[in-house]
């Protein structure tokens, strides 16, 4: 339901505080408009805002920061209110201030996530744009596509992988699910049903018929694909062992680790295990070690960054650094839908990718409740280490950041 715009009273707050946003000049999230202008320019620079991190647009300041003012902030709320309304789609809820400073009134639109989270917006002259640094550009076809994902409108997991058709399906491993999920032989079951296995596989969002042919899924090449990097080449794991701690560090090991998930899953815990210098003590005649990491917690970590990275990110693959005093791994994508750095803690959580989550979790590679990072990640690691892991998004990767106890 759209929100009706909210307008603040002259001095509802302290003119200091706009003054110094005004100082900061135009950026990612703050534009600077002397007037209204057109209404399908002005729907352009709030739809750029609501497609990204949200913003304001200021009315009634020049590119420099100067204040004109505008001669009926009335008339230009009203307008605004309709261009949000009839000019963005979705409808766009603004929240909209105004301000009287050195004499001159002015407007601010402020765009605000928790409010428009119907992303993709574009205008009524069909166009999707996106803020990029003081500007607004038109969307690609791959921006709309993370965009959308990003905000749960999209799967990119069950969309079909051009190129992978059922003959690059590891028949075996599929098999072997199968069984494992439904009890049942996969050859029983085509049997019973008389379904052919494509049709199965679509049932199962593995696999889909495009142009008279049968693709795999994003989600059939990654978890039962013969070879998915193949099509797929930065669904690898980069695996890295440093010898201090930072990557200036000379390398002690490396290993880019491909295959199917769950061998990719198993293989960088085998990485980590052969890698992490455990201190010991000695009892009599044996040797104990003394764990510095929980490994249920770096199984979590690692699990979740292969579940939930933003495969449609094609140039990137998930790292997994080892310092001498932590363990990062870093994940391509950023937060989907409603997720925060904030309320992640507390675990709040979107699937991004909602069928390779219910594979992993059928497989035994996560949980059906999404609590693994407040309850596996932090807990288990604030009571071995006694610090808190670090969660940061860094341009467009997540990182988590899991301390050593010392």
């Amino acid at each position: 339901m759209l929100k009706p715009a909210a307008i603040l009273p002259i001095g509802a707050l302290p003119n200091q505080n706009i003054l110094a946003e005004l100082a900061q000049g135009e950026s990612q999230t703050q534009e600077f408009k002397r007037q209204l202008g057109h209404p399908e320019s002005v729907a352009g620079e709030i739809v750029a805002l609501a497609n990204c991190e949200g913003g304001v647009v200021f009315f009634g300041v020049d590119d420099e920061g100067l204040i004109i003012g505008l001669p009926d902030t009335q008339t230009a709320f009203q307008a605004l209110t309709h261009i949000c309304r009839d000019r963005c789609i979705p409808p766009i809820s603004p929240v909209l201030e105004q301000y009287s400073l050195e004499g001159r009134d002015i407007l601010a639109l402020r765009v605000m996530p928790e409010l428009n989270r119907l992303k993709p917006y574009r205008t009524a002259g069909g166009r999707f744009y996106l803020r990029a640094g003081r500007d607004k550009q038109d969307a690609t076809g791959r921006e709309l596509i993370r965009i959308a994902q990003a905000a749960g409108e999209l799967h990119y997991d069950e969309s079909p992988v051009w190129g992978a058709g059922l003959d690059d399906l590891a028949l075996d491993a599929f098999a072997s699910y199968h069984e494992l999920q439904f009890g049942l032989p996969l050859a029983s079951q085509l049997e019973q049903s008389r379904l052919p296995l494509e049709v199965l596989l679509s049932h199962l969002r593995l696999a889909e018929r495009l142009d008279g042919a049968w693709w795999l899924t994003v989600a059939g090449v990654l978890v039962f694909g013969k070879d998915p990097q193949r099509f797929m080449p930065h669904s690898r794991v980069s695996a890295v062992a440093f010898a201090g701690a930072d990557e200036d560090s000379d390398l002690l090991d490396r290993r880019e680790i491909v295959g199917r998930l769950p061998a990719v899953i198993e293989d960088t815990r085998l990485f980590l295990e052969r890698n992490i210098r455990n201190p010991a003590r000695e009892l009599g005649f044996r040797r104990e070690d003394l764990a510095i990491y929980d490994r249920k917690a770096l199984g979590e970590a690692v699990v979740n960054a292969i579940a939930h990275r933003d495969y449609s990110l094609s140039g990137s693959q998930i790292r997994v650094f080892l310092f001498t005093d932590r363990v990062e791994v870093r994940s391509p994508g950023r937060l989907p839908n409603s997720v925060t750095l904030e309320n992640i803690r507390l675990g709040v959580h979107a699937e991004r990718n909602r069928r390779l989550a219910t594979l992993l979790t059928q497989l035994g590679y996560m949980s059906a409740i999404g609590t693994g990072i407040p309850r596996l990640i932090i807990r288990l690691t604030r009571q071995l280490s006694g610090r808190e892991p670090e969660f940061a998004l860094v341009g467009e990767e997540l990182r988590v950041r899991i301390w050593a106890k010392t």
